[in-house]
């Protein structure tokens, strides 16, 4: 299923449909990302290779763009967020954090800035975590710092064996948080890891929860592609309910995450494939779901 103008392409762009494994092509529109989309799965790939793909303030306005686009974008059911070349994302730039004609354009509050300064990654975090589809990481090479916030912000994450995932700060004279690692591993192993700014290879990140699997680097395409099969053939809209329920009522009581359950379940009643659910276990067959 070919879409000319899929998300992220300028009106008319011409863009290419490749397979999962294949090199997506870059759009007019942005500089530091490629886009690619195919067969209801939109592969976001952050591309500063010689930077590691680190964060500055234009990858990070584009990846808002991104998001928003998606998310307004009917026919993409499951998102892939990756790295080019050897890293997934080594962490804001701390070298760089501006291009030529994106110059830095600090909020007077030094806290505002940080969370909500142009580009920012915790405003893509939030923005992931709230995107009603399911988002998969891909993570390929080093997950470092902000990367590793970015890795935690996608539901599922496939990381090839070689893969790290790090929190390095206190090694460079730098304070830290943990953000969302807490929520994962609980605030025991949060501090450790942060205090001791901890490298985790695959095979711990996977023994933590961190990882949905581990496989050698030359199967990382075949199994994020079987995950995007899944997922790009699902209940998208109840999917996201259920991502938001969650996301929503962890926090909370277990009374307020049973409303928030009792919410999401409540708005999957009109959708097309709660109908669709309903009448294929009735008539003993495989749904076959639109996502709508």
């Amino acid at each position: 299923m070919n879409h000319p103008n899929f998300v992220g392409a300028a009106p008319g762009a011409v863009v290419s449909a490749a397979n999962f494994g294949e090199d997506p092509v870059m759009t007019d529109e942005y500089r530091h990302l490629q886009v690619d989309t195919t067969d209801g799965c939109c592969r976001i790939t952050l591309n500063r290779p010689d930077r590691l793909n680190a964060l500055n303030i234009r990858i990070g306005i584009e990846l808002l763009d991104a998001i928003d686009r998606l998310e307004r974008d009917r026919d993409v059911r499951v998102v892939v967020l990756t790295g080019a070349g050897r890293a997934f994302c080594a962490g804001d730039d701390l070298k760089g954090m501006t291009d030529d004609d994106t110059p830095l354009r600090p909020l007077a509050d030094p806290i505002e800035q940080y969370l909500r300064g142009e580009g920012r990654w915790p405003q893509i975090v939030e923005r992931l975590r709230a995107m009603p589809k399911p988002v998969i990481g891909r993570i390929n090479g080093h997950a470092h710092g902000a990367g590793f916030n970015l890795a935690l912000a996608c539901d599922l994450r496939v990381m090839a064996a070689s893969a790290t995932l790090a929190i390095p700060f206190v090694r460079r004279g730098l304070a830290t948080g943990t953000n969302l690692l807490q929520q994962y591993v609980g605030i025991g192993k949060a501090l450790e890891w942060a205090l001791r700014g901890a490298t985790l290879s695959a095979e711990e990140a996977e023994r933590w929860g961190l990882a949905t699997l581990v496989v050698p680097d030359d199967q990382l395409d075949d199994a994020t592609g079987e995950l995007v099969a899944e997922f790009a053939t699902g209940p998208t809209r109840i999917i996201g309910l259920t991502k938001a329920a969650i996301v929503r009522g962890w926090s909370g009581s277990p009374m307020e995450a049973y409303a928030q359950q009792g919410l999401a379940l409540h708005h999957a009643r009109s959708s097309d494939d709660f109908e669709e659910g309903r009448r294929a276990f009735i008539e003993k067959r495989p749904p076959v779901f639109t996502g709508r």
